[in-house]
């Protein structure tokens, strides 16, 4: 073999040890690599505080799409067609629940979710509190009021016997409302009721035409609430960072549930994430100390402090907007609302990020209080004061504080 054919030969088996040596080296890699990354878990959540929560606790092993952009009321948003997007393609969907999204979610659900058990209402673990009594009496009245046109259109009672069980309901109310603070205040609905009562022991309508007037603004009041307001229980659970504990043990039970093998990792998130929560609720009540009992008195655009009243001992003493954030109040209920406020003695009125101040600058000009923003149905953007959920209750606090001490 001459010269040339052994240089060529050692060519070629210098050609094959790398091409050896790269195949051997893919090989390892594929070894040494194992399978390919566990998939991440896709979770949508309703708005920015249970997408914090999420993050909290799935850690690098969750993708969170976040529904609500920040800011938006969850009671009145629209959702767009990248919504149902991805709700349909998610493991798992977390919403506050309890009537908060209101129908929006659940028609949205309803089109997109391709496992309804994915869907999830966190509202419903935490033993939520009932709404004040006013709300609560409304959607009670409105519950009954439909039980009894029900019958009578089911024939198992006379119209005329229908319109007897009515007026006893509405008397035993007045009955009811004679030892309550807030009876002489004026109420749309029982007004209407007894409107029509009288309309009916005047001969002026029939009482087939009556009952079927009270179920025409029975079916309107009931859709108004499931729309954009809540029932008897109170959604805004969030402000009570015990409660958002159970919460977050919910989110961590069921992230494991669908990925076993990291079940334990979102445990732990879980426990170190709660420690926290415990140290903001030690830390509000800490901060609240310094407000005298005798000023820890709420004015709120939007009836969300329930939770927070209880937890620190405050009074809820109104609220610009009781049931609905998108139906105004009427000018007397302002009226009312601005005389509590200077009978009160209320120093700040407290807006809402989420809701407009329009009416809460209003009734703070005309009683002489502060208008104070609180964070409430939303964080703020990321890396702001209430960028995370512990900072927005934080910024809270130290702006109800500095407001009322």
């Amino acid at each position: 073999m001459d010269n040339t054919s052994m240089h060529t030969v050692r060519l070629m088996g210098r050609a094959a040890a790398i091409l050896l040596a790269l195949l051997l080296v893919t090989f390892l890699a594929g070894c040494s690599g194992g399978a390919a990354a566990e998939p991440k878990l896709s979770v949508v959540t309703t708005n920015s505080i249970v997408a914090d929560w999420v993050e909290n606790v799935g850690g690098d092993d969750v993708e969170v799409f976040n529904l609500l952009p920040v800011g938006a009321d969850p009671h009145t948003y629209q959702p767009g067609a990248r919504d149902v997007t991805q709700i349909a393609d998610a493991d798992l969907v977390l919403s506050i629940g309890l009537g908060l999204e209101g129908a929006w979610l659940q028609e949205l659900l309803h089109n997109a979710a391709r496992d309804p058990a994915t869907v999830i209402e966190l509202g419903e673990g935490i033993d939520p509190i009932e709404f004040a009594a006013t709300h609560a009496d409304e959607v009670e009245l409105l519950e009954e009021l439909s039980n009894i046109v029900h019958e009578v259109e089911e024939g198992e009672i006379t119209a005329i016997e229908g319109l007897v069980e009515i007026g006893e309901l509405m008397e035993s109310m007045e009955m009811e409302e004679e030892g309550d603070d807030h009876g002489e205040e004026e109420e749309e609905l029982p007004d209407m009721v007894i409107e029509l009562l009288m309309q009916a022991q005047a001969g002026t309508l029939s009482p087939d035409e009556v009952i079927e007037e009270i179920e025409h603004f029975t079916e309107e009041g009931e859709e108004e609430h499931e729309d954009h307001g809540h029932g008897l229980e109170d959604p805004h659970f969030w402000f009570d960072p015990i409660r958002v504990q159970s919460a977050v043990n919910d989110i961590a039970g069921r992230l494991g549930a669908l990925d076993p093998d990291r079940a334990s990792d979102y445990l732990a998130n879980a426990d170190a994430y709660n420690r926290e929560l415990a140290d903001l609720d030690s830390w509000t009540a800490s901060r609240v100390s310094e407000v005298p009992e005798s000023r820890r008195l709420l004015v709120t655009s939007h009836d969300s402090f329930g939770y927070f009243a209880i937890r620190y001992g405050f009074e809820v003493v109104g609220v610009v907007l009781s049931t609905t954030t998108d139906v105004e109040p009427s000018p007397a209920d302002l009226a009312e609302l601005t005389h509590d406020v200077e009978e009160y003695n209320v120093p700040a009125i407290f807006g809402e990020t989420t809701v407009t101040e329009r009416l809460a600058l209003a009734v703070a000009e005309e009683s002489g209080a502060d208008l104070v923003r609180l964070y409430s149905g939303s964080l703020g953007n990321p890396g702001s004061e209430a960028g995370t959920y512990i900072t927005m209750v934080r910024t809270n606090v130290d702006r109800i504080v500095a407001a009322l001490r």
